[in-house]
């Protein structure tokens, strides 16, 4: 009797090249591009759960001031839904007040310390992209994702991801929603234009700003970073059950979560040795969603030599000059 495969996940290896979700983008035209988001929307919205529209800016309480050099850093406590509080850095720049500006959301990645890797150096995560962000002049807002960071009971994701979905929620999706508020908070500020509001993420905060811009049109450009691929390559590599949404894969592949941004400028940021998170194909199955959108130009890709971790020297000037003027 010849030996068999008992293993389930490799059975189930079989034939993945050859899937195709149902509502991955396959057309070439504008006419195409708008009768596919339309379609997807409806059905992410099922996957993700119910999201806020542009609300009431949450009332919050500053806990702490640390000055530095070129900025001042605030440690904030807003409420994103009732009685659940968010802690998170906020960035001013110095010399702000005088005007309205640019800002950006930073959203921390699936790495230890949650906001503290955006704002201070942490070495594995490279460069603080909020402490970054706010010395290139933007207004960083720093929150924590529900169950890591301050917001961390010690089950870490595993643990949330089993109770939402014991009531019938997905974790991405609760994540999302607090981001949505955190640009309500965003826009409300004195010291920033609601115009000219971008976010960054890395790592598993790229997983949430992809799907937040996506669904939040006052992103006016992204940056993301660290985890710009697809499920299939994700999934089988054993990544965190966080960035994996029940039933995700027969909707749509990554990319076409980041193709519901166009037009709106983006800019993806690689590591060469980042292999078990491979940009290809996911960059060029963007770039088609893209080009149908007549938008191919708002696309970045930047590449660096290191492996996982947030670079910056191209992606924050970018970010920052797309950001300069208001977008009609």
């Amino acid at each position: 009797m010849a030996k068999r495969e008992l293993a389930t996940a490799k059975l189930l290896d079989r034939g993945i090249e050859n899937y195709v979700p149902r509502h991955r983008f396959l057309g070439n035209s504008r006419e195409d591009w708008q009768r596919w988001r339309t379609a997807l929307f409806p059905k992410l919205r099922e996957v993700f759960g119910p999201l806020p529209g542009p609300g009431q800016p949450p009332l919050f309480e500053t806990v702490e001031t640390v000055n530095f050099r070129g900025h001042v850093r605030r440690k904030i406590v807003y409420e994103s839904r009732l009685g659940l509080p968010v802690p998170a850095y906020l960035l001013v720049p110095r010399g702000r007040k005088a005007a309205r500006g640019p800002a950006a959301l930073c959203i921390a990645g699936h790495v230890p310390g949650g906001k503290e890797s955006v704002v201070m150096p942490s070495g594995s995560s490279g460069q603080p992209y909020g402490a970054d962000a706010a010395e290139h002049g933007l207004v960083a807002l720093c929150p924590d994702n529900a169950g890591m960071g301050e917001r961390d009971d010690g089950g870490g994701c595993k643990l949330l991801w089993r109770r939402l979905n014991y009531l019938g929620q997905d974790l991405t999706g609760y994540r999302v929603y607090d981001l949505i508020r955190a640009v309500d908070l965003l826009a409300s500020l004195p010291e920033v234009d609601a115009n000219r509001i971008g976010s960054v993420g890395f790592s598993g905060g790229c997983w949430l700003a992809m799907v937040h811009a996506a669904f939040d049109e006052r992103v006016r450009a992204s940056v993301l970073s660290g985890y710009f691929t697809t499920f299939a390559q994700t999934s089988w590599a054993g990544h965190c059950i966080c960035h994996h949404p029940k039933g995700i894969g027969a909707v749509c592949e990554m990319p076409d979560i980041a193709g519901l941004i166009a037009p709106r400028p983006m800019c993806v940021e690689w590591g060469t040795d980042d292999t078990s998170r491979p940009i290809r194909p996911a960059y060029g199955m963007a770039q088609e969603i893209y080009r149908a959108a007549g938008a191919e130009e708002a696309m970045e890709l930047v590449v660096f030599h290191g492996g996982h971790r947030f670079d910056g020297e191209r992606s924050i000037p970018w970010l920052v000059e797309k950001l300069r003027l208001p977008t009609s």
